[in-house]
Formats: C-alpha cells, structure tokens, sequence
C-alpha cells in the first residue's frame, strides 16, 4: 500500500506482488488458535481478496505516504510514523491508519485506539494549520473503512491519557511482569528465556 501510494506501483501490480512477496515480508508463524487452526492462510486471503478488490483512492490526493514525525509535548518527544495523509474532493483531511484486526470488539477498544490517530492530529495541524477532518482505521482485511470524526474533546482526551502515561513510567521504578498467555507464548520478544513465562 504504501508504494501504490507513493507511485511506486500501479493498481494492477499489486495482487502479484502481494503474492510474490508474502513468504519473505511474513517468516514467522503465526500464533496458535484453537478458533483458527491456520491463522496464516486465513491473513493471506483476506488480504489478497482486499487487493483484489481495491480501488484505488479516486478523489483523493495523497499528501503524506509513512511520514515519520516528532511533535514535542511538555519536556518530551512524541514520534509517529503515518500511514496516510489525504484529502477529499471537498478538501476535507482525512489521516488513515491501516489495521490487520477485523473489528474492534467495543467502543471503548476503538476509543483507545482512536487515541493514537488523535496524536497524529498534532502534526497535522501543525503542518497544514488545521487538524483533520476524519480520523480512519482501514481494517483491510475485512475491507472496512471505520472513520471517527475529529473532536477536540477527543484530541484532549488522548493527549491526557499520553501525559498521564508518560508521568506513569516516570514514577514507576517496580516494572513487574504482567503475563498473559496468548502474549506470554506468541508474541512477547523475551519468551525464549523470561522466567516469568507461562507455560
């Protein structure tokens, strides 16, 4: 996705390099699944169907394709990496964030995850003077478009919950293990040798 949008590939090329490049852009197994016994094929097709079926951005013009930024807030340093930045035909901004989940299981998980696109709302504004008009979580694999409309209540939401978390590390000196067994076996990058480990 990011090279279409750069114009580094064409709308057609893009089910063959999907296929083409599968295996080397994804080595590692996938994690077990009692529900799903074959994670991997399932990622694989939906994400193929997805291409299939994409149509490009008609409308649109891109503005910023992975835009790696840093916006200070209070003695710190917010970075972000941006998946897409575009606008409209009515000039509305639109930031999209690309998501491998099939949905959000609550409005207070999209909320949460709403935060990390709010934060991204700080470059926009910063670089176009204004903040975007819709926040979009592309969930590719069920080719669903989840859009939430900017709120500054939101925007002050996030960055609360930001500072707040950033005091919280700060003021932490006791980083206990929190192990959960989906993560503890799958995905945490210490499960090779954490003694905490679930097993």
């Amino acid at each position: 996705m990011e090279r279409y949008a750069k114009g580094e590939l064409e709308l057609w090329d893009l089910v063959d390099v999907f296929q083409w490049e599968f295996d080397t852009a994804v080595p590692e197994p996938f994690p077990n699944n009692k529900y799903c016994p074959n994670m991997r094929q399932l990622y694989y097709d939906q994400g193929l169907e997805y291409l299939k079926n994409f149509p490009g951005y008609p409308g649109k013009k891109i503005l910023e394709v992975e835009s790696s930024f840093d916006v200070d807030i209070d003695d710190w340093v917010f970075n972000g990496v941006i998946d897409l930045v575009m606008e409209d035909e009515n000039g509305k901004l639109i930031i999209q964030d690309y998501k491998s989940k099939s949905s959000f299981k609550s409005k207070k998980e999209k909320a949460e995850y709403a935060r990390q696109l709010y934060l991204y709302t700080l470059h926009v504004k910063e670089k176009y003077g204004r903040y975007p008009d819709i926040l979009r979580f592309m969930m590719f694999r069920k080719n669903t478009p989840v859009d939430i409309i900017f709120s500054e209540e939101d925007l002050k939401e996030a960055l609360d919950w930001a500072k707040q978390t950033v005091k919280d590390i700060r003021e932490c000196w006791d980083f206990a293990p929190s192990c959960d067994e989906f993560f503890s076996e799958n995905l945490c990058n210490h499960r090779e040798y954490c003694d905490n480990r679930i097993t």
